[in-house]
């Protein structure tokens, strides 16, 4: 008999095809891989998520080809660049064992398995444990050399390709983990493409940058919005103990020597329980009254439970990312989000009112809409005072017709079509309405056109009226027109929009005499621009061009010594 071996295994969360300096570690991941950390079988894992490399010379550079086990965690977005590493490893070491999981994964394993012969098992749903019993098949009790995967066919949660190639195997779903506080912490080390930008806080409260952490204390939501790929995993809610989230945030205080003091939930739904939400609240202000927290949850359940949101704010609440994402009742009906538009009014007014900060979750567009449905958005917008409210993302955010999701059915029924499990539609090409297509294709120019210097001209102004506030030489009447201007750059792309609107209501008569045809702002300065150029607002206390207006701010901002690299941020609040 050989010598007994444990497989080697590496986990790998691929690229969306963009890059995002914003991102944090694939918590998913590094729950399996700590996971099975504490069952004895260690892993590497790979994080491509913010790529832009190719991913077969990604695969490459990093060696993937030298796992027994590489397991995959697939979105839309990244399936294409998961499927084209797993057939270079494969062609390269045939007895690797390509594991995929994930929404998407699990939305459409069937299809997966019968399309790519790459893929040898997909893990539908949670993955912990069906991780699990798989390395331990291969591993443990096994002479090196022999492959008894025909053992490992039967486990639940996962389907197979038949060992005769005659169909598939569908193994039953497996129960969905019960406890989550015997799951260790999610401490695992990723080797990334280009590393993770410090996570932080500014909490305008204390006036200070803290360091921040994420922490997932629950798993799931109860709901059904016909949009949200938390559906394709499963609406089992559970949440863990608040004992235990407070030891999340001390272990990992220790493990990294950073002392964090803020809490990013990155719970689907933090406020399932008011009751529950509460204690985790006290007990973190119990463990360190410096630490403050934030999460996501429904405007529903804000209005259901106001009694409990003074003292989440007394406990360190800073702000709410609220899943707004509409004020116009059809496009609510159709993601099917339960809720009438005055009740996101009621649950704004009430958070303004209690002093807690909102986060937006907001869907300006969606293949159905209408022009009067961008007119309900801009006119909530104005009247529930989010024309202040930065970033602007929220301005350019149209539905993503995830697979696996009742909506993207729904728009399959609607057009006639069939989508391709392995596309993402770009959702910028699915408008019924040509002046809604029109629409989004100006708005989307002036995005490209204008809105990272907006964000960076933004980002000096605001970093010079804060260095003012703390004294300045700056003469008084240019501290207040700074003050203006800066108002003004948070104004603009709103305002713009209404100008867009406004036209598109009247048929597009000034980009039409622009001779804007609604392009993606991809043409030459004069012939894309034109249109645009017609709808700028003036802005300013002198109502100056735009480009002037930015201009002017960035050069006041240099003289109080603020001047910046683009991108960088502003102590706006959230990092």
């Amino acid at each position: 008999m050989g010598t007994l071996t444990r497989p080697a295994i590496a986990f790998v969360n691929p690229s969306v095809g963009f890059s995002d300096r914003r991102k944090s570690k694939p918590i998913g991941l590094a729950y399996i891989m700590a996971y099975l950390e504490k069952s004895g079988f260690p892993s590497s894992g790979f994080d491509f998520g913010d790529s832009e490399d190719d991913a077969v010379e990604l695969a490459a550079h990093y060696g993937l080809d030298r796992f027994d086990v590489v397991g995959f965690s697939v979105y839309n977005e990244s399936f294409r660049a998961a499927i084209a590493m797993a057939e270079w490893i494969k062609n390269r070491r045939p007895e690797c064992l390509i594991v995929l999981g994930g929404p998407h994964a699990t939305a459409v394993h069937e299809h997966i398995l019968r399309r790519y012969s790459c893929v040898d098992v997909v893990v539908r749903r949670e993955g912990e444990e069906a991780m699990l019993d798989l390395v331990r098949g291969l591993g443990v009790g096994v002479p090196a050399g022999v492959d008894d995967r025909a053992g490992l066919t039967g486990i639940k949660g996962t389907t197979w390709r038949a060992p005769d190639g005659a169909g598939l195997l569908v193994n039953e779903d497996r129960d969905f983990v019960p406890d989550l506080d015997q799951i260790p912490f999610p401490d695992a080390e990723f080797t990334s493409h280009s590393g993770y930008p410090d996570l932080t806080y500014y909490d305008e409260g204390q006036g200070r940058l803290k360091a921040a952490l994420t922490i997932c204390s629950s798993r799931s939501c109860p709901y059904n919005c016909s949009f949200c790929g938390v559906l394709t995993i499963g609406r089992k809610y559970r949440s863990r103990e608040a004992e235990r989230v407070v030891a999340e945030l001390l272990h990992f205080r220790a493990r990294h020597g950073v002392n964090y003091e803020h809490v990013y939930f990155s719970d689907a739904n933090f406020f399932v329980s008011p009751t529950r939400a509460l204690e985790v609240a006290e007990a973190l202000y119990e463990a360190d009254p410096q630490v403050t927290f934030s999460f996501g949850t429904r405007v529903n359940q804000i209005l259901k439970a106001a009694e409990v949101l003074p003292r989440l704010k007394e406990c360190g609440l800073r702000f709410i990312e609220l899943g707004i994402e509409s004020a116009s009742e059809p496009v609510l009906e159709r993601l099917a989000k339960h809720v009438k538009p005055e009740v996101n009014v009621a649950a704004v007014r009430l958070l303004k009112r209690l002093g807690i900060e909102i986060s937006l979750d907001f869907i300006m567009l969606d293949p159905a809409t209408t022009l009067p449905d961008v007119r309900a958005n801009l006119e909530f917008l104005r009247e529930a005072g989010f024309y202040d409210y930065v970033p602007h993302d929220h301005l350019y955010t149209a539905l993503v017709l995830y697979e696996g999701t009742p909506i993207r059915d729904f728009y399959a029924r609607r057009f006639g079509v069939v989508f391709d499990p392995d596309d993402l539609p770009s959702p910028f090409t699915l408008f019924e309405l040509p002046e809604v297509q029109r629409f989004s294709d100006t708005l989307r120019a002036f995005r490209k056109r204008w809105q990272d210097r907006i964000d960076d001209a933004l980002a000096q102004g605001e970093l010079a009226l804060a260095s003012m506030a703390d004294g300045s030489d700056l003469p008084r009447n240019a501290h207040a027109r700074l003050q203006l201007d800066v108002v003004s750059l948070r104004h603009a792309p709103n305002l713009f929009m209404e100008r867009l609107l406004e036209d598109a209501e009247a048929g597009f008569p000034l980009l039409d005499e622009g001779g804007d045809q609604g392009g993606d702002g991809g043409g030459d300065e004069a012939g894309g621009a034109g249109g645009l150029e017609a709808l700028l607002p003036r802005l300013g206390h002198d109502h100056v061009h735009l480009h002037d207006l930015i201009e002017r701010t960035e050069a006041v901002a240099r003289e109080a010594g603020f001047a910046q690299a683009p991108g960088a941020a502003a102590p706006h609040g959230r990092d």
